[in-house]
């Protein structure tokens, strides 16, 4: 069984030095990040991870893509399938359902993207309809500049 750990998830343990998990278990850059910024050792089964390139080479781009609706199977796979197409890498992912409603919140880098933002904007906008969500995606300064306090 293979474990996925999301930056959400490694919070969660921001009080460790030391996280073990079990060999399977795939890491999410941002989380890989987050723990060494933190000093955070993670070890998947006896192996210490190695800590991440931040950019390998590339000036990261990042994207702040949100998806809300009612629930319904495929959603997930329909928002993921437009990004695998656009050379969009997903960083990190959380998604939950409560009561029947949907929502989805992904980091991206759209750094090695194959198309230009506003048509992948345009694509996602486009599966969000064929899915019944709403997806909306900005670029990462332009989300926390909206969302500062």
């Amino acid at each position: 069984m293979e474990i996925l750990v999301t930056l959400d998830v490694l919070r969660q343990y921001s009080d460790k030095k030391i996280v073990k998990f079990p060999p399977d278990t795939l890491v999410t850059k941002e989380a890989r990040i987050y723990a060494a910024k933190h000093g955070i050792k993670l070890y998947l089964g006896d192996h210490l991870m190695e800590e991440p390139s931040h950019t390998n080479g590339i000036t990261s781009a990042r994207a702040i893509i949100s998806v809300i609706g009612e629930d319904r199977v495929g959603i997930i796979a329909g928002i993921s399938d437009v990004l695998s197409k656009c050379q969009v890498n997903i960083l990190d992912i959380t998604q939950t359902a409560i009561e029947g409603l949907f929502t989805m919140i992904m980091v991206v880098d759209i750094a090695r993207s194959n198309v230009s933002f506003d048509e992948l904007k345009t694509r996602l906008s486009h599966r969000g309809e064929e899915l019944s969500v709403r997806v909306d995606a900005q670029r990462e300064e332009v989300f926390h500049f909206m969302h500062r306090i």
